[in-house]
């Protein structure tokens, strides 16, 4: 009996474990928002999706609808927690979809609330299904987000692979994209999300000596796709 329990108790944990996986193993696709028990779906057309593996700092995200909002956070996966610390917003290329607006503004001003203090802090859970994997965001409201691991409606742009050097930047800075890509237009946001720069065509340098030192967030488009890289201006 003793042997049978604890080959219950074993199987019950890796159970538990199978459940449990970093948030940045993978792409969560939006599904739809949970606001005061009503359910938010987004407007057909538009895929919102959040990324826990930004590249140009550790801890960080990326949450992408019609405007996308980057920042950083602290979180552990046994808490299964996270707060925003940083967070900075820049708009989106976005189809014209009707109430569009209207979800993003839901989406990031109430539930994730960049304009005032992130509702803090962001308890999370996955749940295991045949062929994904649904991640359930819920913040210190009550409201929730829930994403799939794989994508629900229309494709997102491809990510394109660019280097931007130097970082930090004194007057100039020069980016090296992916083979294959050419550059069609590069724009600077700042963490407003206000735009103070914008270059039409590829540069061999982009001169940003005018700009006050800060933080910005570089926006290069290409024939096939888009990245945005974070700069320092010192």
């Amino acid at each position: 009996m003793k042997t049978i329990i604890q080959l219950f108790i074993c199987l019950l944990s890796l159970n538990s474990f199978a459940q449990i996986a970093p948030l940045e193993n993978y792409t969560w696709y939006l599904e739809k928002l949970v606001i005061y028990g009503s359910d938010v779906l987004p407007p057909q057309g538009i895929n919102p999706y959040n990324d826990f593996k930004d590249s140009d700092m550790p801890n960080a995200f990326a949450f992408e609808s019609c405007w996308v909002m980057y920042g950083g956070m602290t979180y552990n996966d046994s808490d299964n927690q996270f707060s925003i610390i940083t967070s900075a917003i820049i708009p989106n290329e976005c189809p014209s979809i009707p109430n569009a607006d209207m979800f993003d503004t839901t989406y990031f001003s109430e539930f994730y609330d960049f304009d005032n203090t992130h509702p803090n802090p962001f308890s999370y859970a996955f749940t295991t299904q045949p062929n994904y994997i649904v991640l359930t965001i819920t913040n210190d409201n009550g409201d929730q987000a829930i994403y799939r691991n794989e994508q629900l409606a229309v494709a997102n742009k491809e990510k394109v692979a660019v280097n931007l050097y130097p970082n930090p930047v004194t007057n100039h800075f020069q980016l090296e994209v992916e083979s294959g890509k050419k550059i069609k237009s590069v724009r600077i946001f700042s963490v407003n999300g206000k735009k103070v720069l914008h270059f039409k065509e590829a540069q061999s340098t982009y001169d940003v000596s005018y700009l006050p030192a800060g933080i910005y967030f570089v926006k290069i488009k290409s024939e096939t796709g888009e990245s945005v890289k974070k700069m320092l201006k010192r």
